[in-house]
């Protein structure tokens, strides 16, 4: 006899314990995401008490700034200008807007309010590791920044960011939506912002290329959490709703 699929049954978005334990992708993803936490921390205290600028941060910068084609600067200078705290504000606060207005409360809230905190907690590492910002004569500092430097705001916002978009558009139910395939510019955009955030911070002076690289691994960190979190926050809203049917 088939058995019928009740709603209940079907809200079932997160792997259970079980599973986790038994399926190897989902290990090695767990696996992964906690030899990133240690790689950062462990890069996070290295970076604390020797500072720099290492000679790496010093020769990538200097190659970036005098090899860069000037009419790539234009949009070096988009990318990095959309991550600053007003128009990064703006932003997540009509994506909120939109996506209620659309009855899509929950995607819009954790486009918005997760990427906030993500931010926040950055920000809080930034603070504890305490590295100045990059400083020589010789290189150019195209943008003065006030606050401190490892791992780049600019880069984990952006990772957690338009990774979460991305993740949002791959999704099953957005696969399946007729007009799917006009999403395929908005997607190649955010892919191609992700990679030139990190070059134009390195580009613009703003950071070594080491704090770039702490930026793209706590970014990625960030996001694991953030879709473990929404598919969580899914599973009991859909849950909840089943219970009122």
């Amino acid at each position: 006899m088939k058995q019928e699929v009740t709603p209940a049954m079907s809200t079932n978005l997160l792997p259970t314990r079980s599973n986790v334990m038994q399926n190897p992708r989902y290990r090695i993803v767990f696996i992964l995401w906690l030899i990133a936490v240690l790689i950062l921390g462990t890069a996070s205290v290295i970076v604390h008490f020797h500072p720099g600028p290492w000679p790496i941060d010093l020769q990538t910068t200097i190659y970036v700034q005098h090899h860069t084609w000037a009419g790539f600067y234009p949009f070096l200078n988009f990318v990095s200008f959309l991550n600053d705290p007003i128009p990064s504000i703006i932003v997540m606060a009509l994506w909120l807007l939109g996506l209620s207005l659309m009855r899509q409360f929950l995607q819009g809230l954790f486009i918005a309010l997760g990427t906030a905190i993500a931010d926040a907690f950055d920000g809080l590492l930034s603070t504890i590791v305490g590295r100045p910002r990059p400083h020589s004569p010789l290189i150019h500092i195209y943008v003065h920044e006030p606050f401190h430097s490892f791992p780049s705001g600019h880069t984990e916002h952006d990772m957690v960011y338009y990774g979460f978009l991305l993740y949002l558009s791959l999704t099953k139910p957005v696969r399946q939506w007729r007009y799917y395939r006009l999403l395929l510019p908005f997607q190649l955009f955010a892919l191609v912002a992700l990679i030139t955030i990190g070059y134009s911070r390195v580009f613009e002076g703003a950071h070594w290329i080491t704090d770039v690289l702490g930026g793209y691994l706590s970014g990625a960190i960030l996001l694991g959490v953030l879709i473990v979190c929404y598919l969580w926050a899914k599973q009991k809203l859909a849950q909840r709703r089943a219970q009122k049917q």
